[in-house]
């Protein structure tokens, strides 16, 4: 199958007519390119693929929250009469009655006195098919079932979630039916049931019918209940990733206006004090150690000149004389301090020292007039020359480090609570993020109780079921009157039975070749190459199990989102690869939650092998120049969809963002 065109009319943000190219030019070129900012109209490309096909049993869409009559009047053109309505048209080719044939499909509708009015037409190779038209949604069945749609349009933002193992688990049991045709078998059965159900009915008597028929509404009840139930959990889970992408934008503005500085103000006001009382005391202990003898490294010449003389006075036997001498002596070094400009301080130490000195001579003369001088000064002033002034001055530099670094602590804790925001702001972005989550725990603890309320109710409704087939068999077997309604009944439990075994063994059969197929779609998309060794898929239950080369199992959650999105295309690679269709493939914003390492896996493994046809819709932080350039020999054309926002509009044009085309841009894109 081959997508030709694309023709959208008042669809979306599409006004008028839009016929958009979509068959690659060369079988070697399969991309074509979609390229377009958010809200241009990219999404609305790919459901209008869907809903062109399928009508009314469009798969899932991410805004389809409300009836399909709803949904269509929604996507008219807002600028667009209602009345006048939107249309889709597709051209394509496929293999009809083992020939190729194209076949061009117009699905129309329009609001006509409130109420939602819908045409399909279909014309095969140039004529209407009546045929076709009427039965279309059955005949698409067999170009593209809708089992295995999901393999072949996805949404690159929502294909995460088919890597949760319940997610997953219901889309293998989708595909394997579709793939097999085990549907047709599982619709079989149901008309089995039916038609075993109304035989049984016919056989009863009134009183057993109203007791059947009581069993019978009971279960419908229950099997609405769960569609409810199912159709609540799907919003409340599309509400949760709304508001779990709301937290994570609140965090985002709380890192970026410097919460943390904000969440940590207490310590670091606290380390603010701490610096500052660090600053005051290193200050105050060089204070302390220049207040001694400090002073004297200013004029170690002049100490060192004054003990010798001291020394040589000693032997003088004159004290009075010497006294006069050193007294002279200190006069000319007090001037001398005096005009080096030595503090007042300094200078007053030197002087009290000197005076000191003089008197304590003065006074040991008087003793001993023999000595004539101090000796315990003397020794001090050999002690200061001998060793403590060098350990002064290495004291002193340690001081002067340690206010160095305490004044550096102290210009960081400033800078650090300079960063703190306002209070009134931080404590609002907290408030924020903190009602963020709320929300978002809010919605997970819902969806658990729509969980256990659905699984509560299926157990009920299985049990209800159980209880209806029992009655009716009771009532049934006291009431056939006829060997032909027996016959029948047994005939059609017999079949059904035969049914599910055809089922069981079919599905035994090829789910080896399936398990292989998504093996090696995971070995070629995954970086860690020895992550996932061996898939297993239950024949049963459908559940797809991987496990590593030691036999451990790998969980989703553990991956990381970029590991866990390649997982999800690996696996729906895998499953189309195995049901063996030639169908386009179109992938809606594919790179957004992927690495750099990760998208030139996605880009260089998948995209060119994909399908025959791949459609990409991307914006301009996906699909990158350097990943247009890697994917310039396999791209058949780009195409431009810009749109005006004052007019609501979006126009079709080649082209891709900045007029970047590629060596492989066609012309001829849009019409």
């Amino acid at each position: 199958m081959i997508f030709q065109e694309l023709v959208l009319t008042n669809v979306g943000p599409f006004a008028g007519r839009q016929a958009i190219r979509l068959a690659p030019k060369e079988p070697d070129h399969p991309i074509v390119l979609f390229g377009g900012l958010n809200g241009a109209g990219k999404t609305t490309v790919l459901e209008a693929l869907l809903l062109v096909l399928y009508g009314t049993m469009t798969p899932g869409s991410s805004r389809r929250a409300t009836s399909y009559e709803k949904y269509l009047t929604q996507l008219i053109h807002s600028a667009t009469d209602p009345a006048d309505g939107a249309s889709i048209e597709l051209l394509f080719r496929a293999i009809h009655n083992g020939a190729w044939q194209e076949f061009q499909l117009i699905r129309r509708w329009a609001v006509v006195s409130g109420k939602v009015r819908e045409r399909v037409d279909v014309n095969r190779d140039g004529y209407p098919d009546q045929i076709l038209s009427e039965g279309w949604a059955d005949h698409v069945e067999t170009l593209v079932p809708r089992g295995v749609a999901n393999l072949f349009f996805f949404d690159g933002e929502q294909i995460e979630a088919f890597a949760e193992s319940d997610v997953s688990q219901e889309l293998v049991r989708t595909a394997v039916s579709a793939l097999l045709g085990l549907d047709l078998v599982d619709r079989l059965q149901d008309d089995l049931t039916v038609l075993e159900r109304r035989h049984r009915q016919e056989a009863t008597s009134d009183e057993d019918r109203e007791a059947i028929v009581a069993k019978q509404r009971e279960l419908q009840r229950l099997r609405s209940h769960e569609i409810d139930l199912m159709q609540e959990l799907e919003t409340t889970q599309r509400k949760l990733q709304l508001a779990t992408q709301d937290a994570t934008e609140a965090r985002v503005r709380l890192h970026r206006e410097g919460m943390q500085q904000y969440q940590e103000r207490d310590r670091l006001t606290e380390r603010l004090h701490a610096a500052q009382a660090s600053v005051k005391a290193s200050r105050q202990a060089l204070i302390d150690a220049v207040g001694g003898f400090g002073p004297l490294l200013l004029v170690p010449d002049l100490l060192a000149s004054t003990t010798a003389q001291a020394i040589a006075e000693q032997e003088q036997a004159d004290n009075h004389i010497l006294n006069g001498l050193l007294s002279e002596r200190d006069n000319q070094l007090l001037e001398h301090l005096r005009a080096q400009r030595a503090s007042a301080k300094i200078q007053t130490a030197v002087a009290q020292f000197l005076s000191e000195d003089r008197n304590s001579r003065e006074a040991r003369a008087r003793v001993d007039p023999l000595l004539g001088h101090d000796e315990t000064t003397l020794a001090l002033a050999k002690r200061l020359l001998d060793e403590d002034l060098e350990s002064i001055r290495s004291d002193l530099r340690h001081r002067v480090a340690e206010l160095e670094a305490a004044r550096a602590a102290l210009e960081a804790s400033e800078r650090a609570a300079a960063a703190i925001p306002h209070e009134d702001v931080g404590e609002a972005l907290v408030a924020e993020y903190e009602k963020a989550n709320k929300v978002v725990a809010s919605l997970r603890a819902h969806i658990d109780l729509l969980n256990k309320e659905l699984a509560a109710t299926r157990s009920t409704q299985q049990a209800a079921e159980r209880a209806f087939k029992q009655e009716l068999k009771s009532a049934s077997e006291k009431q056939l009157q006829t060997e032909r309604l027996r016959r029948i009944v047994e005939h059609a439990g017999r079949a059904r039975a035969t049914l599910v075994a055809l089922r069981a063994k079919a599905t035994e059969r090829h789910v080896k070749r399936i398990q292989s197929m998504v093996l090696e779609s995971l070995q070629l998309l995954l970086r860690k190459d020895n992550l996932v060794h061996e898939v297993n898929i239950d024949p049963d239950t459908c559940e797809m199990e991987l496990l590593t080369q030691d036999g451990r199992p790998v969980r989703p959650r553990s991956l990381s989102a970029g590991e866990r999105q390649l997982l999800a295309v690996a696996l729906l690679a895998g499953l189309a690869r195995a049901s063996g269709r030639m169908l386009p493939v179109v992938i809606d914003t594919p790179l957004g939650r992927l690495d750099s390492d990760h998208r030139m896996r996605f880009v260089q493994s998948y995209l060119p092998n994909a399908s025959h046809q791949v459609i990409v819709l991307s914006t301009d932080t996906e699909i990158t120049p350097d990943i247009l350039d890697t994917l310039d020999g396999v791209i058949s054309h780009t195409i431009r969809l810009e749109h005006d926002i004052e007019r609501r509009v979006t126009h079709v044009s080649e082209g891709y963002f900045n007029g970047a085309t590629g060596t492989q841009q066609r012309k001829e894109v849009a019409r």
